[in-house]
């Protein structure tokens, strides 16, 4: 028996050997046929439309890609375009003489925040401010897509689409979260929740097969703030009236009918587009506006404009006074995390150097996150702190959400800066202790045994919940909600009292945290950028982003690998790998943390679908 697991195991090992040097024998092959095939540079025309084409989701920061995951056909995940370059692009575009126009190809954007459309909104205003103007053309617009064709001067759809769900498509916003009340039940799962705030709706799925009241209210409170933010700026982007937009949902199907099933027609009769046209007029319409390359309009997208026009490596003066930038992206972890999730120890060493560094004399904290462990989100915000404490102002800038945990990071900043439908709040805690005591007595299996104590064998799951056990976990869950109510107050010059009326786990956006002065002022990035300025009584700065620094090899391989999905983008109907993302994302949040006991400071329903 001996000698046929060693010999197992050795095949193991040969197997993972082998594996190994095929993936690296390809990554070579792919470096070097990048290497050899690629042009020394990036011409841009004379004359040209900048192609604005974001594909998959519009990301704060990438996630870092596990190469042998990408190579055995493990990523799963959408394809992601940075927002900062997106804006970069159309920024650099706007003073360049040879962009004559932006040109907006949204078919393969999927899944971007109201917090980031407006952003990109805000962007493409500015564009349109410098004198030069937007177009759009597609074969249908989604909701998203259409909050950004609504910026262009002149915005078409394909007369000829054969798209289901054609015209422009829009749904309004809701949360839809899963539940497993019933599941559980069935497989005898036992899930004992911890928490307190009557609005902490992120442990429901455990507790009920559908949103309680309590939840409805909360969630309907500031969905509706996102939804009437889509609506006045379409509607006065396209000068129709709100009210119009409502109607045209929720009379959809019986203007379909009205137009003949034509829903390019009834786009047009309803004031959401300029004009049909075919795919060859439009072309046409282009080369006329800038000229004709190999029988299209002259253009440059905006991966390649960047590269061309901005230099890879932004060129800083080393004694200039600096504001430094940190992105913290994801859910909040314990320990290391690659880019795309919030690692504690991860995140601190970014903030410690910023510290450290003499010419370094304000931080801005850039936080996309709902949430995640409570230890993680302390150890960051004392980082933070620490930071304060030399002098250095810290100025967080709220991104498409900072709730829970996000809002811990935060709390204690000199200024909190979030957009109109950023989603923040969340001040609630919660812990799950799983028990399977009941699922294995199903099959015949039992766990019993004796101990000295009375905690003896309490954090076996195999075993029913200790009463004891249940007791400290009570006293844990209320005492690290005292302590984030105490946070919040101490950071906001509040009361404990006025804190917890409006805590108890409830989500706000951007403009009601505001008003419950949960945040300092509306702004975005660059408004946070210059209040950390501000507060450091710097005149002249420049903008340093500090991040996790990869290996040349690691860049390379990144970028390869990135290019391969953005051309799979293009490729296949990323829609199906939204709904698969989207709920594995949920279960992995549910696995996390079920796994062990841990207090969690997390928003699972606080991305509108």
């Amino acid at each position: 028996m001996r000698r046929l697991l060693k010999g197992i195991w050795n095949s193991i090992t040969t197997l993972k050997n082998v594996l190994g040097n095929l993936l690296f024998l390809a990554v070579t092959i792919i470096v070097l046929f990048a290497l050899f095939s690629r042009t020394d540079q990036v011409l841009i025309p004379e004359t040209a439309a900048l192609i604005l084409d974001p594909t998959g989701v519009i990301v704060e920061q990438r996630r870092a890609l596990d190469p042998f995951a990408e190579f055995m056909g493990g990523g799963e995940d959408e394809p992601e375009t940075l927002l900062r370059d997106l804006t970069e692009a159309i920024e650099t575009a706007s003073a360049d003489p040879r962009i004559k126009i932006l040109v907006l190809q949204l078919d393969g954007l999927r899944d971007v925040s109201m917090s980031q459309l407006q952003t990109l909104g805000t962007a493409l205003k500015d564009f349109s401010a410098s004198g030069k103007e937007i177009y759009a053309f597609a074969d249908s617009y989604s909701q998203n897509q259409y909050y950004l064709a609504a910026h262009a001067d002149h915005l078409y759809l394909n007369d000829q689409s054969l798209q289901v769900f054609g015209g422009v498509f829009l749904t309004g916003m809701g949360v839809y979260p899963t539940y497993f009340k019933t599941a559980l039940d069935k497989l005898k799962v036992q899930v004992h929740v911890f928490k307190v705030g009557t609005y902490k709706g992120a442990v429901e799925p455990f507790l009920r097969d559908d949103m309680s009241l309590a939840a409805q209210e909360a969630n309907l409170g500031w969905i509706q703030v996102l939804w009437d933010q889509y609506l006045d700026q379409v509607a006065g982007l396209r000068g129709i009236e709100k009210t119009n937009l409502n109607q045209y949902i929720d009379h959809y199907p019986e203007l379909l009918e009205d137009a003949d099933s034509n829903a390019g027609v009834l786009a047009v009769e309803q004031g959401l587009v300029d004009e049909l046209m075919s795919r060859q007029k439009w072309r046409i319409r282009l080369q006329d506006l800038v000229g004709s390359d190999d029988n299209d309009f002259r253009q440059v997208n905006f991966r390649h404009y960047l590269m061309a026009a901005a230099p890879s490596i932004p060129t800083l003066n080393p004694g200039t006074s600096k504001i430094a930038v940190i992105i913290a992206k994801g859910t909040i972890y314990d320990g290391e995390q690659p880019a795309g999730s919030i690692g504690s120890d991860s995140i601190s060493a970014l903030i410690k150097q910023a510290r450290e560094d003499q010419n370094v004399k304000a931080l801005v904290m850039r936080i996309d996150s709902p949430g995640g462990s409570a230890t993680a989100a302390e150890q960051i915000r004392y980082e933070l702190e620490l930071t304060q404490q030399t002098g250095k102002p810290v100025v967080v800038s709220m991104a498409t959400y900072a709730a829970s945990g996000g809002y811990w990071i935060s709390a204690t900043a000199n200024q909190i800066l979030a957009s109109p439908t950023t989603i923040t709040g969340s001040i609630g805690t919660f812990l799950l202790f799983p028990t399977f005591n009941q699922s294995l007595a199903e099959i015949g299996v039992y766990s019993d045994g004796i101990g000295t104590n009375a905690l003896s064998g309490a954090l076996n799951p195999l075993q029913s919940l200790n009463p004891a056990l249940q007791q400290i976990l009570d006293l844990a869950i209320n005492n690290t909600y005292q302590q984030f109510i105490s946070l919040v107050a101490r950071g906001r010059d509040m009361t404990p009292d006025a804190v917890d009326r409006i805590a108890q786990g409830r989500v706000w956006a951007g403009t009601t945290a505001l008003d419950l002065g949960l945040i300092d002022a509306i702004g975005g990035l660059e408004d946070a950028i210059d209040s950390a300025a501000s507060l450091a009584g710097l005149g002249e700065f420049e903008t340093l982003y500090i991040e996790k620094q990869l290996s040349p090899k690691d860049l390379l391989i990144n970028e390869l690998l990135r290019g391969g999905t953005d051309v799979a983008a293009r490729v296949i109907d990323t829609r199906s790998l939204s709904l698969v993302s989207r709920l594995r994302s949920e279960f992995d949040d549910l696995l996390q943390m079920s796994r062990e006991p841990g207090i969690y400071l997390q928003c699972l329903v606080c991305r509108p679908q």
